[in-house]
């Protein structure tokens, strides 16, 4: 049996993803199609909007959103999941069960 450590645990890469401070919360709206930005600002009360822009910023370059701007006035900004982000989602929603059906009793 191979012993695991925090270098290389399998699960780690996902864990170092959604850990950050509001990142699952920025993905878990844009999974529910809530992509454009002012959007997600409101969706996500209490999120500055540095710390969501330096989320989506973060997701983007790790390749699980992509940024769309629309030539509209002013500019339109949509962020989308990519393949991999739509892999990701599973996940997400496996958490969100899992807390539902444990309800946070035994947390």
């Amino acid at each position: 049996m191979k012993t695991y450590t925090v270098d290389n645990c399998p699960i780690q890469p996902v864990v170092d993803i959604i850990s950050g401070k509001w990142t699952s919360l920025v993905l878990w709206e844009i999974s529910q199609k809530h992509n454009h930005y002012g959007e997600l600002k409101r969706q996500l009360g209490g999120i500055s909007t540095r710390t969501l822009a330096a989320r989506l910023k973060m997701l983007e370059k790790q390749g699980i959103v992509s940024r769309n701007v629309f030539p509209t006035t002013p500019p339109t900004v949509e962020y989308v999941l990519t393949k991999k982000g739509l892999d990701l989602a599973p996940i997400l929603y496996a958490m969100r069960d899992w807390s539902e059906k444990y309800d946070n009793t035994n947390l």
